[in-house]
């Protein structure tokens, strides 16, 4: 009786270890796909910016309502900030860690020096 309950408690462990690593995998995908769509989104609002200030289109109404959606389209996928950062804070700490190292090994090159 013991053993089927151990048994049990194990694939139990096991199969929740498998979904949360796999739930995982998924977020840092959405995650990073979020913050190039935000990118991108910034980039096509400020081309739309560029085209419009152009003497050809200034003042025209259908681009004035593209920039103004675009704005509103950026700002919606900023209120998800937290999910796409996951990723960014990651890379971050992670480039600061490299410079630590390279400064570290710096000064241990200065010091060898005479």
């Amino acid at each position: 009786m013991i053993e089927t309950g151990l048994i049990l408690s194990i694939t139990l462990n096991v199969l929740l270890f498998w979904y949360i690593a796999y739930a995982l995998k998924k977020l840092l995908f959405v995650s990073e796909n979020m913050g190039d769509l935000l990118n991108n989104m910034e980039i096509f609002t400020d081309h739309l910016e560029q085209i419009h200030s152009l003497e050809t289109f200034y003042g025209d109404e259908s681009l004035q309502s593209l920039i103004r959606h675009s704005r509103e389209i950026v700002e919606e996928i900023k209120g998800y900030e937290e999910i796409y950062n996951l990723t960014t804070e990651a890379e971050e700490e992670g480039k600061e860690e490299e410079g630590e190292d390279d400064a570290a090994e710096g000064e241990d090159d200065a010091e060898e020096r005479p």
